[in-house]
């Protein structure tokens, strides 16, 4: 599996930390939030360090759909039952952040495909959650239409235009973005001493006076319990030649599909579900099905891969003061599937704080603001007993023998509960059960080939290297068979 941005990255090579530092300001993470983080922090004057565990951008960043939309689903009927004022400044938050990137791209005339254009959100079967929906964005100020006409050869019962919105290719953006800071590939951060500013890595310590943790979902557990706050979601996209796009679209469905153009292609995006927990299989055809529904069968598929998103209790991202105990430590996460804007308003949000400048979204993007639903995180609480108390204590009710070629599950194996993948050929592959992070038992992922953490999200291949955070430590491996 690869997006379809792949390729795209130029081969400068920035070499690993192999010795002991000090530096002003470090963050820790090198996709679109790092490099944005570190852009500002330039821009204003501040010296900064990136560390990227692999390489910069190949991480959640490379598998996005790189939509520029401040219409996200119903977070605004959703937020204005509590705070009006707090509904309209995210929406403001997110058009300001398209205007941002406009401004970079204009000022540096960075070629990465940008283009302006009308975003619709749609319904097959709820035009009263729509109407409500559209109900808040109108009284918030925003410049939008209910229409229903049929889209995308959709039977819809209506939906709603935003217009001026963006779409663009983001490491064509990201490789023309001006960096001019230090930044360390192939450098993976294994612990950070929160009180002394100390981040540990394979060879070196490196400390810091300020530190920003812009690693998707964050790698620091306490303080800050990040793991009660938010799970992950996973969601697949496909990308396919034979039809064109000249608007975005979204269903309004929680799991549903998200449509955008790119140059020659279309490119499809949704089946979400949280990490771990894999609903229905299949997820690649389905999204298939459904570009035939709509564009015919005359369709060449060139890319599929998957995204993972960090979802938080009330749709709006933490960007802000990692924790009140902490002083000079930061986080940017929880951006609700909606990265590309998200990781803008949050580098003006914590670079505003660092250079102590007013910012109108501090509050809004608090981790430490009051919580709109503290039922998220009973149910967050809850999921992670269940998977880190008892399902590890567990017996596995299936034997290694039992594998068919191309599955994986927890099953005994040597006398012991393993998580084994027999390939086609029938290698098996086996690594511990448990996630490296806090412990929790793994889930095999048919559609990906991973394990996935059902807790907090953290995947791993089958050789059992880490493919995506909370966890630093890859898991144990033990000798497979044929």
């Amino acid at each position: 599996m690869q997006s379809i941005w792949n390729g795209v990255k130029e081969s400068d090579h920035r070499l690993s930390l192999d010795k002991d530092i000090k530096r002003d300001i470090v963050i820790v993470g090198g996709g679109i939030s790092g490099l944005l983080m570190g852009y500002r922090l330039m821009q204003s004057g501040r010296e900064a360090t990136l560390i990227e565990a692999n390489t910069l951008y190949s991480g959640v960043t490379h598998n996005t759909t790189a939509h520029l939309d401040a219409m996200q689903g119903y977070v605004y009927s959703d937020l204005i039952k509590t705070s009006p004022q707090k509904a309209k400044l995210y929406f403001q938050s997110q058009l300001d952040a398209i205007e941002e990137y406009q401004k970079i791209i204009d000022t540096y005339k960075i070629d990465c495909d940008f283009k302006r254009l009308d975003s619709f959100m749609f319904t097959i079967n709820d035009m009263k959650k729509l109407e409500e929906e559209y109900n808040a964005l109108k009284e918030i100020g925003a410049d939008v239409e209910l229409v229903k006409e049929k889209m995308l050869n959709i039977d819809i019962q209506g939906a709603i235009k935003l217009k001026n919105q963006a779409q663009f290719h983001p490491i064509k953006f990201l490789e023309k973005l001006p960096k001019e800071y230090e930044i360390i590939e192939n450098t993976r951060v294994l612990k950070v001493d929160t009180k002394n500013k100390i981040l540990y890595t394979q060879k070196a310590e490196i400390h810091a006076n300020i530190i920003i943790i812009a690693t998707g979902f964050p790698i620091i557990d306490i303080p800050g319990f990040y793991f009660l706050k938010m799970y992950k979601s996973s969601s697949y996209s496909i990308a396919f030649k034979g039809a064109k796009l000249d608007a975005v679209y979204q269903s309004d469905l929680e799991n549903g599909l998200t449509y955008r153009g790119y140059d020659d292609y279309v490119i499809m995006g949704g089946l979400d579900h949280r990490t771990g927990r894999l609903n229905h299989k299949d997820k690649f055809n389905r999204l298939r099905e459904k570009a035939e529904l709509s564009f015919g069968k005359e369709l060449e598929y060139t890319h599929t891969w998957t995204a993972n998103d960090c979802i938080t209790a009330d749709g709006v991202p933490y960007a802000g003061q990692y924790s009140k105990s902490r002083k000079d430590i930061y986080v940017m996460t929880g951006y609700n599937k909606w990265g590309m804007t998200n990781s803008m308003a949050s580098s003006k949000v914590i670079c505003d704080l660092i250079t102590q400048k007013p910012n109108k979204f501090i509050d809004l993007f608090s981790p430490q603001r009051k919580k709109t639903n503290p039922a998220h995180c009973v149910v967050n609480l809850l999921s992670t007993v269940k998977n880190l108390v008892f399902k590890p204590v567990s017996f596995p009710d299936r034997n290694v023998d039992a594998l068919k070629p191309g599955e994986g599950d927890i099953v005994l194996y040597e006398g012991r509960k393993k998580a084994v993948y027999r390939d086609l050929d029938n290698r098996l592959y086996v690594v511990e059960p448990l996630c490296s992070h806090l412990k929790c038992q793994l889930k095999f992922n048919s559609e990906t080939k991973t394990w996935d953490c059902p807790c907090h999200g953290s995947r791993f291949d089958i050789y059992g290297k880490i493919v995506v955070s909370p966890t630093t430590k890859n898991l144990k491996v033990h000798n497979g068979k044929e």
